[in-house]
């Protein structure tokens, strides 16, 4: 019995029908080996349909054999590769009867040459006397990629998914479509300098153009693609393949929240270690925790009239506050019980600012007094020190990297920053420029020492200033890009999760940011009449901030994610 003809049809969309009905086969015997059966081949003829440049292919689906490709070769159990040149269609193959593996690569020159545009391997039993179906599809062989993202720039503090669009394309540019898989994966990761744990992707492997990956954002504080900062992005790679890379880098966002009495005035904000934000609210005569989800609780002070200003999360687990009006350093905790210290000496001190050394103690700048003084956390030891200057009004205080402690003197016409060691130490002082009005002073991430310069209102507008404690002097100051941002109001000032230093204006309705570089920016509210004060880090690392309200506006507490 002859041999039948075997078809075998190679879609233009990438799949390979192979349709065997041979009965019979020829073959020869080895005269080294007569005891050798002879193999029994059959004859398999392959039709391949091109994809034309008119675009009439691309009807047939599913599809992905490009207008580029120029020749397929076949290879059968690893055989020599016969080849079909475009724009012929056929090509008859021997095959042996049994299992067989057939190989298919498109390439995009004549003769199977050039560049590879896609290949597939497929293992049949080839049977005789019988129809034999032989499906392969053809993956597209990745030389290029891109990467993008459906929303790449959602806004920060909500949470958002969104898809990851990867585009493989072949050595010739065109896009690999269909839903055959690629001939390699393509691997997906997402590069988060700031580790914030706050991304993550439902897939980090790409098989095919029919995936369909998304990244999920949980909407916390991000640090990505602010000036001077980092940016995350989301990269697509594979082997042997330059990576692509998209940006994601959410849109800066301030959200409002409501106190319950208005006419209370938040002042001075800090994080508490139960993962709330607390502030001082005057007139309100409490101290409030806000809920990263907005929500408000007040505790009222028990001196009466207390004039609460300068919060701050100690190392004690508690919230530490000056009470301005009635001489008094107030420790609350975070199940709302209060503790109140008198200041040592003789009153009116008006302890304002105030900062945990790291010792054991927490000190406050006393305006009033003209003082500086602490308390002790737990050892109920306490003391107080003139500073140098009369009438200097100290009114914020910070500890350096040296140990010693620096305070801004904000009287009109004084100008000063002084540096201590302790109660017994030497006072030492370094002059600003005239009208500076020196205010909040913080330790930066860099070591040196950050302070407001709010201004006096007329020849000396704001500045953020930096003092060196290794010199003890103003190496640098920064103007907010709002001439009039200070207007001689306070303002506050804190270091954020992206290691810059930010800073309220509160005479524009914006906060201001500058990094160690000293690249200044501004960022606006959408809410006017907020009079933006205190500023503190949450621990998602958004900013929180404390509104007074300006104009007979309400005060509010602001959340700002970046």
């Amino acid at each position: 019995m002859g041999n039948r003809p075997l078809a075998v049809r190679l879609l233009g969309a990438g799949l390979a029908s192979v349709l065997l009905a041979a009965c019979s086969g020829g073959g020869t015997v080895a005269p080294a080996a007569p005891q050798t059966r002879p193999q029994v081949t059959a004859r398999v003829t392959f039709t391949m349909n091109w994809n034309d440049p008119s675009g009439q292919s691309l009807r047939r689906t599913p599809k992905y054999v490009p207008a580029s490709a120029r020749s397929v070769g076949v290879a059968v159990n690893g055989g020599t590769a016969q080849v079909l040149n475009n724009p012929a269609t056929t090509l008859a193959i021997d095959a042996p009867v049994g299992n067989d593996t057939f190989g298919f690569v498109l390439y995009d020159a004549a003769n199977g040459s050039g560049n590879v545009l896609s290949r597939a391997t497929v293992t049949q039993a080839i049977v005789l006397a019988t129809a034999n179906t032989v499906s392969a599809v053809l993956n597209g062989v990745v030389a290029s990629l891109a990467v993008a993202l459906s929303n790449a720039s959602p806004n920060a503090g909500t949470p958002a998914t969104v898809n990851v669009n990867v585009t493989a394309k072949d050595a010739d540019g065109n896009t690999i479509i269909g839903s055959a898989n690629y001939s390699a994966p393509i691997t997906l990761a997402v590069n988060d300098p700031s580790s914030s744990g706050m991304l993550a992707l439902s897939t980090t492997t790409v098989a095919s153009p029919a995936a369909a990956p998304t990244l999920t954002y949980s909407g916390g504080a991000l640090n990505s693609g602010l000036a001077g900062g980092p940016t995350v992005t989301v990269v697509a790679s594979a082997t042997g393949i330059a990576p692509a890379s998209a940006p994601f880098t959410p849109a800066p966002t301030f959200y409002q929240f409501a106190i319950p009495v208005g006419t209370n005035k938040p002042q001075w904000i800090a994080a508490g270690s139960d993962g709330n934000m607390w502030f001082t609210e005057s007139p309100g005569n409490a101290v409030a925790r806000i809920t990263p989800s907005g929500t408000v609780t007040e505790f009222p002070i028990p001196t009466a009239a207390s004039n609460p200003q300068g919060i701050i999360g100690a190392s004690d687990g508690n919230l530490w506050f000056t009470e301005f009006a009635t001489n008094k350093i107030g420790k609350l905790t975070p199940a709302g019980v209060y503790t109140e210290f008198a200041t040592l000496l003789t009153p009116p001190d008006g302890p304002n600012g105030l900062v945990d050394r790291g010792d054991g103690t927490v000190w406050y700048a006393a305006t009033s007094g003209d003082r500086i003084g602490f308390q002790g956390i737990t050892s109920g030891v306490s003391g107080e020190t003139a500073v140098t200057t009369p009438n200097a009004q100290p009114f914020w205080i910070a500890a350096g990297v040296d140990n010693n402690l620096y305070f801004t003197e904000s009287a009109p016409g004084i100008d000063k920053i002084g540096r201590t060691s302790g109660i017994f130490g030497t006072i030492g002082e370094v002059a600003l420029t005239a009208g500076s009005t020196p205010q909040q002073i913080v330790r930066g991430p860099d070591g040196n020492l950050w302070f407001i310069e709010a201004g006096n209102g007329g020849s000396r507008t704001g500045m953020i200033g930096r003092l060196s404690p290794s010199t003890f002097t103003v190496i640098n100051e920064f103007a907010p890009a709002t001439a009039t941002a200070f207007n001689s109001g306070n303002a506050g000032i804190a270091t954020g999760l992206d290691g810059a230093m930010w800073f309220t204006e509160p005479n524009a309705d914006r906060i201001g940011r500058v990094t160690m570089s000293g690249i200044v920016s501004e960022f606006v509210s959408p809410v006017t009449g907020l009079g933006m004060k205190g500023i503190a880090v949450g621990p998602d690392g958004s900013l929180w901030i404390a509104e007074t309200g300006t104009g007979g506006n309400p005060g509010r507490i602001g959340r700002f994610v970046y």
